[in-house]
């Protein structure tokens, strides 16, 4: 399925270059007209591109004023965090990780702060993930834990059980932190409710699948979050590397076993009337999926986990940004459908040499213009977050925009889905 998104995707871009290129003109069948069937997805895609433009100028802009607030936040509470020595207490939900936990647990002893405990659940584990993260430190604590249900949910409950400390930190087992990143974090905790540190890609070269999903993380993950925090303090949790109250999660519930437990307990947390901040000096190192089967059976999880949480009203009424993102399968499925007519026309027109239907469309020089103004936005972001090197990884810009077509197979794929556990991501795809 993916490989015939490409080839209408190709079909469509080759066809648009050549009409531009001899400057004819599309002979389109009126008798069939679409153009008010089509003209309402048109008009969503055009208003989300410009929402992500958005979001990725906001970053520009901000960026060094939501840096500026941790750094505020460290000089003026870091002293009274160290003295209060509270306990953190980091909760790794591993299900068949031997391959990474024993070095994701002996990078957490290095921590700056060190009044730690880590907790590895090993949840129905039938490898060495258990043996392997047996440490020779009394911070370590692993945990066999079998049960009949498997889910992300079900360990992180089982870790907060066993956990000592006023401070949670959820943690992948794929994870590695800058050694000051709980240092760093927690003043942060003495004004908000949760904390979620930067993503930074620990096997962007690992293969052509992890560069290209390096940069989707580039472009969304940190200009989202910078966005959110300047916006309205609504950062958003992003299932690994962030850290909480104890108290707050016990208030709203604890962990639910939902297949994007990350998003659902934000929106928990948010209708509560806690605030959550993006704190960019606190970097969680993790691991990009290395072939496009392994990512599409994480995101047709993370894509059925969004379906199902539109059955409810899950953000704040004042919440535009995250009503709009709750929103986004209804979004996918209407760009699935409006990119299919395209590309069915397209391909009628390369056969048949006219289209079979009026539809609504942007012109070919107004595409040329928002696709240029979207590369330079890009281009900008990946050069303020990486520097020169940024500009080697903007050489990809053209292919990943191709490449994002595999959302809709995952959406397509994700009504497949039917537990957590036989779409866990597989991890241990690093170069050394």
């Amino acid at each position: 399925m993916y490989s015939i998104l490409l080839l209408i995707w190709v079909t469509v871009i080759c066809s648009t270059i050549y009409y531009l290129y001899t400057g004819n003109e599309i002979l389109i069948d009126t008798d069939v007209n679409l153009y008010y069937i089509t003209l309402p997805p048109l008009i969503i895609i055009l208003l989300y591109t410009g929402l992500t433009c958005f979001i990725l100028l906001t970053y520009l802009f901000t960026d060094k004023k939501v840096r500026s607030l941790q750094e505020k936040a460290y000089e003026s509470f870091h002293e009274s965090v160290l003295k209060r020595n509270s306990l953190c207490s980091i909760i790794i939900a591993a299900h068949n990780e031997e391959p990474v936990i024993r070095k994701t647990v002996t990078e957490l002893l290095k921590q700056t702060y060190d009044n730690i405990e880590i907790i590895i659940v090993c949840h129905n584990c039938t490898d060495n993930t258990f043996k392997e993260s047996s440490i020779d430190d009394p911070r370590a604590k692993p945990f066999d834990y079998k049960t009949s249900a498997s889910g992300k949910g079900v360990a992180l409950n089982f870790g907060v059980l066993k956990s000592q400390g006023q401070y949670i930190l959820v943690l992948d087992a794929d994870g590695l932190l800058s050694t000051d990143f709980i240092e760093k974090g927690l003043p942060l905790l003495e004004k908000y409710a949760a904390v979620q540190g930067r993503y930074v890609p620990s096997n962007r070269n690992y293969s052509f699948i992890t560069r290209l999903l390096s940069i989707e993380g580039d472009l969304w993950s940190t200009p989202y979050m910078t966005t959110r925090t300047i916006l309205d303090q609504r950062g958003g949790l992003g299932g690994t590397g962030y850290i909480l109250k104890k108290e707050v999660l016990q208030n709203v519930g604890g962990f639910t076993n939902h297949l994007v437990d990350d998003y659902e307990l934000t929106t928990r947390l948010l209708r509560k009337g806690y605030r959550i901040v993006f704190a960019p000096h606190c970097i969680n190192y993790d691991e990009k999926p290395p072939s496009v089967e392994i990512l599409l059976k994480q995101r047709a999880r993370w894509a059925r986990g969004f379906i199902d949480l539109l059955r409810n009203r899950v953000c704040e009424p004042s919440d535009i940004l995250g009503i709009i993102f709750w929103l986004s399968p209804l979004v996918i499925l209407g760009a699935l459908g409006f990119f299919l007519t395209i590309g069915f026309g397209m391909i009628f027109n390369l056969l048949f040499g006219y289209f079979p239907f009026n539809y609504a469309a942007i012109t070919i020089n107004q595409w040329l213009l928002l696709t240029g103004f979207i590369w330079i936005v890009q281009i900008s972001v990946l050069t303020k977050e990486y520097g020169k090197m940024g500009l080697k990884y903007a050489i990809l810009i053209p292919v990943y925009n191709s490449f994002v077509l595999y959302v809709f197979v995952a959406f397509v794929r994700a009504w497949t889905v039917k537990s957590w556990g036989a779409t866990k991501t597989t991890h241990g795809f690093t170069s050394k």
